[in-house]
């Protein structure tokens, strides 16, 4: 009774709110574009960097000065990629993001190696999974990692970890060839279709589900059996799973977005108040539902009841004051 009286109310706060799941606090992205070793791979690869960092700053708001570029052949305000700049590119973000910032990760090229040693082919010397893992680590941010490559099944339980969403273009050692994963993700992450549950924004959970439909899709019309089954995890066990299959991982990916809600504004100090502690609500409530996994039962419903009922007084307000 006291979890359907809780559920309840969260139906109630939402329907009150009128407000969507928010974003972090800040936001970060870094794109990497690897060694392509081939013109051909050097121009489709450079067309997915451009495409994505597009996204990324005009359809999903992320701030320029936020947005690192490291890249094959770099252009002005870009950096090579080569393991000494990834290293001061994750560094200095190390040191300037929060506990409730997110960090977006996608690498873009080729993977090298074999099983469990596969690596990310940087310019230069590459760097192992251990080591990439070692870079993440001091970044208290919640982390999305997309390693699109060939071989990049190895880096699912290399990255996995608390409060991170880690996703991969193939799902197992022997996945080796050049992958479409890639163009698929950068699509799914704007795509209207992608957007499952309607609420206007792609989870990290819909752009993998989305992408996923338009890698098999893509293989059906050339013909070709598929060589990439793209896994996620953000349980942290490293396992993952594929769209097609069911499990524990999901549910945070299902509620982290690359894009940021526009919190609304009044020139009433009263009413912003209250759309300020809404907002602060909301996101407390979202935080709370990412980390559902590492509580007892009894700890989540005892933390998502307060805070829903104070949620569901304070929009009530807002409608009172506003009209709407």
């Amino acid at each position: 009774m006291r979890r359907l009286l809780t559920w309840s109310l969260c139906a109630v706060a939402i329907a009150l709110a009128g407000v969507r799941p928010a974003a972090a606090q800040a936001r970060f992205a870094v794109i990497v574009q690897g060694a392509s070793g081939d013109p051909q791979y050097a121009t489709q690869h450079r067309g997915w960097v451009d495409g994505l960092a597009k996204v990324l700053r005009e359809r999903l708001g992320i701030d320029g000065a936020h947005l690192f570029l490291l890249t094959e052949e770099a252009r002005a305000g870009e950096l090579k990629s080569t393991a000494e700049n990834v290293k001061v590119t994750l560094a200095g973000i190390a040191k300037t993001a929060k506990a409730d910032d997110l960090v977006f990760v996608m690498l873009i090229g080729h993977g090298g190696g074999d099983g469990p040693a596969a690596k990310f082919n940087l310019v230069g010397p590459d760097l192992t999974g251990e080591e990439w893992s070692a870079l993440l680590q001091p970044i208290s941010a919640r982390l999305a990692v997309v390693d699109s490559t060939s071989l990049s099944f190895a880096y699912l339980a290399g990255l996995a970890g608390k409060n991170r969403v880690i996703i991969t273009a193939t799902g197992k050692f022997g996945e080796k060839y050049h992958t479409f994963f890639p163009e698929a993700f950068i699509t799914a992450l704007t795509a209207t279709e992608a957007d499952a549950d309607k609420n206007g924004r792609v989870s990290l959970l819909e752009a993998f589900t989305y992408a996923s439909r338009l890698v098999a899709q893509h293989y059906e019309q050339v013909g070709y059996l598929s060589t990439e089954t793209a896994m996620i995890d953000d349980n942290g066990d490293g396992k993952g799973r594929s769209a097609a299959q069911t499990g524990d991982d999901g549910p945070v990916a299902a509620l982290t977005y690359l894009d940021a809600v526009a919190m609304p504004t009044s020139s009433d100090p009263a009413i912003q108040a209250l759309l300020t502690r809404q907002q602060q609500l909301t996101e407390q409530v979202d935080d709370l539902r990412r980390r559902r996994a590492a509580m007892t039962p009894e700890e989540f419903d005892r933390d998502f009841e307060k805070l829903i009922i104070e949620l569901a007084t304070v929009s009530r307000d807002v409608r009172k004051r506003t009209g709407k």
